[in-house]
């Protein structure tokens, strides 16, 4: 998958990066406006429920707000391509649900989640989402409520083994809010319930994966105290087996291939077809990234709760 020139097979005949980033920035630009001016609402963005009969169903959730920069556009650009080299790992029956994720406590629209689908689909899903850009500024967003839809709202009756992938940068609040997550998560809780028992849930349901964006200066390779807080929250979430630390937005598809490949018992077939395509210090950035995932041995998570009301499939 040469980024340096078109890509072209099947369905994406002519579709280049440079391109689909262009038109992707015009997009991301006016979405927010767009949608103020539609008097776009929940109900037009977050769908009460989702089904997909999907045997490798693929949640991917970015953060959309101001602390990410260009990451959305730039991963966004570069996203449909997953319906290309995805199904390499995951079998021609993949499908992708798009999500965005943003801050209940000052956003209009914390989370947005597009139905299921793969082909050209994919680029009109994508489109669909409005980008904010907005946050609070403490370093926490609204991670759990996507968790929480994710986790109660999408039926896989015929998933193998789901998986869902979070790109974001910030920490995550500690309990979800019963009338936030009504609204949005569009599911009732009976209090306050906190969100090691929601991703507890998730993870019953998924395979659940970070990949983190370091927060604020994102070039530099220092791992400071707000970004050790930040991994630790989601160490303790996860497990550091399941989070990739990459500090290029254009290397993300790249991670997301690994995270696949993990899953799909391929890491060999990924590192010779990245090699083959990457020059070498992007090689390096993406495998450094992956080390965790790839090498480290499974962690102990948190302990198991009661089912809760997800829709599953047992693993």
């Amino acid at each position: 998958m040469s980024e340096s020139g078109d890509y072209d097979p099947g369905p994406w005949r002519g579709y280049d990066f440079k391109s689909a980033r262009a038109a992707y920035d015009v997009h991301a630009g006016r979405s927010y406006d767009d949608a103020v001016t539609a008097k776009k609402s929940r109900d037009d963005l977050v769908p009460a429920s989702l089904r997909t009969e999907s045997e490798s169903p693929l949640v991917i959730a970015c953060d959309v707000t101001g602390s990410m920069g260009e990451w959305p556009a730039t991963i966004f650009s570069k996203l449909p391509y997953l319906d290309l080299e995805g199904k390499e790992y995951l079998g021609k029956s993949m499908e992708i649900c798009f999500a965005a994720i943003g801050d209940a406590h000052s956003d209009s629209y914390p989370l947005q989640v597009r139905p299921f689908c793969g082909g050209k689909g994919l680029e009109k899903r994508l489109k669909e989402l409005v980008i904010e850009g907005g946050g609070g500024g403490s370093t926490q967003e609204s991670y759990e409520l996507g968790a929480l839809y994710f986790a109660r709202n999408i039926e896989m009756p015929r998933a193998v083994n789901p998986l869902c992938i979070i790109i974001g940068d910030e920490g995550l609040y500690s309990y979800a809010d019963k009338d936030q997550a009504s609204e949005w998560a569009r599911t009732t809780l009976e209090g306050r319930t906190s969100t090691s028992q929601i991703f507890e849930e998730l993870k019953r349901k998924y395979n659940v994966y970070l990949v983190r964006k370091p927060y604020g200066d994102s070039s530099a390779n220092v791992m400071d105290s707000t970004n050790q807080r930040i991994y630790n929250e989601w160490v303790a979430l996860l497990g550091a087996d399941h989070i990739a630390d990459l500090p290029d937005a254009g290397r993300v598809v790249d991670v997301i291939f690994g995270i696949l490949a993990k899953e799909t018992g391929r890491i060999g077939y990924f590192e010779d077809e990245l090699k083959g395509r990457q020059k070498p210090d992007q090689v390096k950035e993406v495998l450094k990234s992956l080390h965790s995932i790839h090498y480290l041995p499974p962690q102990k998570s948190l302990k198991k709760l009661p089912e809760g009301r997800s829709i599953m499939r047992k693993r």
